[in-house]
């Protein structure tokens, strides 16, 4: 059935980490934080004719518009639009950088997104005073059917999903590549996985509806041992419903699954892309959209885990695949010179330096 094999290759698509860069949505989130605490919020994107001349029912961003934002097109002579992936830019001025993601109102899919919680706490220390930023995009594991920690270490799930090479300093190249190449082999398999879980869930679902089949009671248990051997053959073949069914009769050493399938096929297909549109609705919403999320603190910039900062400026890359295993958390910190403080202390030094010399001479003078 075309539309199920449609619906596979966009799955398939989502779950492979090369798409979010290749025909994702992408948008810019720049933040620039005040030594108040107010902050200003500008979302960069896309949009059609239609939004830039006004009508905002095309508006190409995730959450809901009012008049509170202010929305800019960027003409083709300005910095931003350099990149041809943003003419439009929307911005708002925010007492608090928390009540930013509360006041957003959209869609669950892309919530984890778009809505992070981002908090910034203001530390006193006399001579300065410190800025520390935080936002946390919560993980959606609970998304995906099938835990990919199964498959792959917490250290190898932050080198493949974040760019996090901690656990690999000191591998040459090759070391690394074959490091890579094991990876790779074992995100592959969750992957595979997560369409075999789907269609084997069709299998037993179709098998009980048939009141009579003689292979249901024992489905359950060659699961695993089936998927194995489906990947030990071919990994590929995991994607094709039919593969599944010739393997049962391999299995068991019958034709029943295969006369099972090819008698009620456009049924079990059906079935197949009823259970895949769950999964292709996080492509749509998560996987296919991809964020470079901007922040420029007050002061000068001591601490941060962005891979990319210029002086005050620092960059991430937000995408669903850095969502996959944990909370994706950014963090920066960043200390201003108290100005006042350093001409309290200046003058409190000079005024003692006067008192200290008074003295010295009225004591000189009564000698």
């Amino acid at each position: 059935m075309k539309t199920t094999m449609t619906a596979q290759a966009i799955v398939g698509g989502a779950l492979m980490l090369g798409m979010v860069s290749c025909g994702a949505t992408h948008y810019k989130i720049a933040t620039r934080l005040n030594a108040d605490g107010s902050c200003l919020r500008e979302v960069y994107a896309r949009g059609d004719s239609a939004f830039l001349a006004g009508n905002w029912s095309r508006s190409p961003y995730t959450f809901q518009l009012d008049s509170s934002w202010q929305v800019t097109p960027l003409d083709s002579g300005s910095r931003e639009r350099n990149d041809e992936r943003y003419n439009v830019k929307i911005s708002k001025t925010f007492r608090a950088i928390d009540e930013i993601s509360a006041g957003l109102q959209c869609e669950d899919v892309v919530r984890p997104l778009f809505t992070p919680t981002e908090t910034l706490q203001k530390r006193f220390r006399w001579f300065y005073t410190c800025y520390t930023f935080k936002a946390v995009y919560p993980c959606i594991a609970d998304k995906i059917p099938v835990a990919i920690d199964s498959f792959l270490s917490r250290e190898e799930q932050a080198l493949w999903l974040r760019g996090d090479f901690s656990a690999c300093r000191g591998m040459n190249g090759m070391e690394l590549n074959d490091e890579l190449d094991e990876i790779e082999k074992k995100f592959l398999t969750w992957r595979a996985r997560i369409f075999y879980e789907t269609y084997f869930e069709v299998i037993c679902s179709f098998e009980s509806s048939v009141g009579s089949s003689p292979y249901l009671p024992r489905l359950a248990a060659a699961k695993d041992s089936l998927f194995l051997m489906l990947v030990k053959k071919n990994i590929d073949s995991v994607e094709e419903i039919g593969a599944i069914y010739r393997t049962l009769d391999v299995h068991f050493s019958t034709r029943y699954f295969s006369a099972t399938y090819s008698k009620n096929k456009a049924q079990i297909d059906k079935l197949c892309e009823a259970k895949l549109e769950n999964l292709v609705f996080l492509e749509e919403g998560l996987f296919g959209k991809d964020i470079e999320y901007v922040l420029t603190m007050t002061g000068k910039v001591v601490d941060a885990n962005a891979p990319l900062v210029a002086q005050d400026t620092l960059t991430w890359r937000v995408s669903a695949v850095r969502l996959l295993a944990d909370d994706y958390e950014l963090t920066a910190t960043s200390r201003k010179a108290n100005a006042w403080a350093f001409a309290v202390v200046i003058l409190l030094i000079a005024l003692s330096a006067y008192c200290s010399a008074r003295v010295r001479h009225f004591t000189k003078v009564k000698r």
